[in-house]
């Protein structure tokens, strides 16, 4: 099958885009080519690489609003858990539906997951066309994120798991999984050509025990332990030392900045100037709709860029540009996808922006509007893996997805107040 857009602005000039089953074919002027479907930018729709949202808890769309404005530990430990016990896997599906439709609704085509129910997850971004990294959760204290039971998913899934959905490892955190299951991960991990995907350093209390425990710092642990690799995605990674910022340079593994949950949870500010200093690939994640409160990257690359400025007091830091590739290219690379950038040859994997919003006008500096100015409903038109998934801001079964969360939603609070 065959896409053509025609008459899009992209790097400035207006162009046409073939695209042939899951690949970008042809960029250039005037393109008189036979495509099954067309899309007219008329010149005034932009096209972008679709966002890459590099940590997500999609299921807990349902939990938006819940439990605000509480410690982490409280939040997490108190609130939080508690309640995931009472979600059901069909809430789980409606939940995870939510989040893509909010996703891609927002200029979103890839998401790296971590979350339970993997097994629902994978037929939930599966029907909706995202391309998708779904985690297998390894957690010491639940049956459901026992290595057996990740192996057993993994192995029931194997076959059927093919791009644009596939599997990762994902231990929750250096302090809910042993040194032994870590070192099951890395090496199930190496063996089934699998990413590695963990929180790491997210509070100071978490780094003040893994001293006090390991003798070490939690880079420093999994280093030792030989977790680390250019395989791996550091989720959150705030607290780092100077050395640790090095070693995560030499392993070449992959960080992951949320600003938002960052904020909202007072867990501290990302090391983004010394990352970058020693080479580091910094992706952009938007964490769970319970702790955001939303998953749009657009927002996430504002607050991303305002938060290094003030943290730096330098109105340079973490420039506009700079951002948006930490949302495409970078997590393309930290994903292992061929995506991120418009070019022949990549995942046809594609935003359009509608130049004709408010936000937009009058039209200075794209990039800097869309990070500074925009949110991500600025996006008119979703195209991933060479398929249509919205047009005209319209996406199939959005209402019915709507619909059913809410009803998700209300029994987990009529279960809440069992609590």
């Amino acid at each position: 099958m065959k896409l053509l857009l025609k008459n899009v602005i992209l790097n400035g000039e207006k162009k046409d885009i073939l695209i042939e089953k899951d690949r970008i074919k042809k960029i250039g002027k005037n393109l008189d080519l036979r495509a099954e479907e067309k899309i007219d930018g008329k010149g005034e729709k932009a096209a972008l690489p679709g966002l890459i949202n590099c940590h997500t808890h999609a299921a807990m769309t349902l939990f938006r609003g819940y439990a605000d404005d509480f410690p982490l530990k409280v939040w997490l430990e108190e609130k939080i858990w508690p309640l995931e016990r009472k979600l059901t896997e069909d809430d789980a599906y409606w939940g995870t539906k939510l989040a893509i439709l909010e996703m891609l609704k927002t200029g979103t085509t890839s998401f790296n997951d971590m979350y339970w129910s993997a097994e629902t997850e994978l037929v939930a971004a599966r029907e909706m066309g995202i391309r998708a990294k779904i985690g297998l959760v390894l957690l010491d204290f639940s049956p459901i994120g026992s290595k057996e039971y990740v192996e057993k998913i993994f192995n029931c899934q194997k076959d059927k798991t093919r791009e644009p959905v596939t599997l990762t490892i994902s231990p929750h955190s250096i302090y809910t999984v042993s040194k032994e299951n870590l070192i099951w991960a890395k090496n199930f991990a190496e063996k089934n050509k699998l990413l590695l995907h963990i929180h790491l350093s997210e509070t100071e209390k978490e780094v003040k025990d893994c001293l006090r425990k390991h003798k070490l710092r939690p880079v420093e642990y999994l280093d030792k332990i030989g977790f680390l690799s250019q395989n791996c995605l550091l989720v959150h990674s705030i607290w780092l030392s100077d050395r640790e910022i090095k070693i995560i340079g030499e392993r070449k593994s992959s960080v992951v900045y949320c600003p938002c949950s960052n904020m909202k949870l007072a867990s501290g500010i990302f090391p983004y100037q010394k990352l970058k200093g020693a080479k580091v690939n910094i992706c952009l994640g938007t964490d769970g709709a319970a702790s955001n409160n939303n998953l749009d990257l657009f927002e996430e690359m504002k607050f991303a860029s305002l938060l290094q400025k003030v943290a730096e007091k330098d109105p340079t830091a973490a420039p506009a540009l700079e951002i948006c590739e930490t949302a495409a290219k970078n997590g393309a690379k930290a994903l292992k996808i061929n995506a991120g950038e418009i070019k022949e040859g990549k995942l046809a994997d594609i935003i359009l922006i509608d130049l004709n919003e408010i936000c937009l006008t009058p039209g200075n500096n794209l990039i800097s509007d869309l990070v500074y100015s925009c949110s991500g409903y600025c996006v008119s038109d979703v195209i991933c893996n060479g398929k249509i998934l919205m047009r005209e801001k319209k996406i199939a079964g959005e209402e019915e997805i709507k619909r059913e969360a809410i009803k998700r939603a209300d029994n987990l609070k009529k279960k809440r107040r069992k609590l």
